[in-house]
């Protein structure tokens, strides 16, 4: 039997975290769990919190917002063999842990696994692109999100989060890293991880800009030539189509681009490169891109 290690980032939603750690703790496989808290000096009582009202969980309070390095540092006191990383706002939905950790039991192979993220009021789905050809287990999936499911030593193996993204596409490049590595990445819809968060259909100007940049990070990162300019292509245009009618936000992906194009992407060690065949998948999947909705 796999043994479970959570880690929750946590930045000023001291009632979202609270909501997270109730769902997490009073769910079977997580009564076992080792919890890790990271707090990003939250202002607002969250490390108080969880303190008073949950003293068995692993609280890590930093002194600054350490943005998605916290991931890292709570990830390094992990001491199990597999390691749920999850937003502050989120938690997995019944029977998504026993099937995915079921399955990571018996495929050694595989290094994470992505949940399907769906709003817990609305339904929708964060992640748009599940038509009925991915039902069932998708294997080599070039992507993640907040629910990310990695097997300690993977997540080791490629260093987990790149710090320098400071937030947004962090977990996309996570799963090009593991696939690079060798370790399988897999999806399937069933598998769902619930997220409360209202950022999912209006994207802020930080996000566009921070997005933006650190897909074409990504991209420079994973790919070259043809592959390469449609990848970043393909994120610049679909930035503005989430930008809307605000000129702001079309100021900050174009922002963004210049910073993605003109500084140097991350070092990314050798062997970590996704081959063109997952990067190309990926590029295939954001194509099929359209609007969440509510859902049954």
């Amino acid at each position: 039997m796999l043994g479970l290690s959570i880690v929750i980032l946590s930045f000023n939603r001291r009632e979202a975290l609270a909501r997270t750690l109730s769902e997490v703790r009073s769910a079977e496989w997580g009564r076992s769990a080792q919890v890790i808290v990271v707090d990003n000096a939250s202002s607002d009582g969250s490390a108080e919190m969880v303190r008073r009202e949950f003293p068995m969980v692993e609280l890590l309070a930093l002194e600054r917002n350490t943005a998605i390095a916290g991931f890292n540092l709570g990830a390094a006191r992990a001491t199990r063999d597999v390691v749920l990383i999850l937003d502050d706002d989120s938690w997995p939905r019944e029977g998504a842990m026993e099937g995915a950790l079921a399955y990571l039991e018996s495929h050694p192979e595989v290094g994470g696994i992505m949940l399907h993220r769906r709003h817990p009021r609305t339904l929708a789905p964060e992640w748009p692109f599940d038509q009925p050809d991915l039902a069932g287990v998708q294997t080599e999936w070039p992507d993640m999100g907040c629910g990310n499911i990695v097997r300690r030593g993977a997540w080791n193996r490629v260093g987990g989060y790149e710090e320098r993204f400071h937030l947004y596409r962090n977990d996309t490049d996570l799963a090009l890293k593991l696939l690079g590595a060798g370790c399988g990445v897999v999806f399937n819809p069933a598998w769902e991880v619930w997220h409360d968060s209202a950022a999912v259909t209006r994207k802020s100007n930080k996000w566009l800009r921070l997005s933006t940049r650190n897909w074409v990070w990504m991209a420079r990162r994973h790919a070259a030539g043809w592959p390469l300019f449609k990848g970043i292509l393909l994120g610049w245009l679909h930035a503005h189509r989430l930008a809307g009618w605000r000129p702001r936000g079309h100021w900050s992906v174009l922002r963004g681009l210049s910073v993605g194009l003109m500084r140097p992407a991350p070092h990314l060690p050798p062997g970590l490169h996704a081959t063109p065949e997952r990067f190309a998948r990926l590029i295939r999947l954001k194509s099929r891109y359209r609007a969440p909705s509510a859902r049954s």
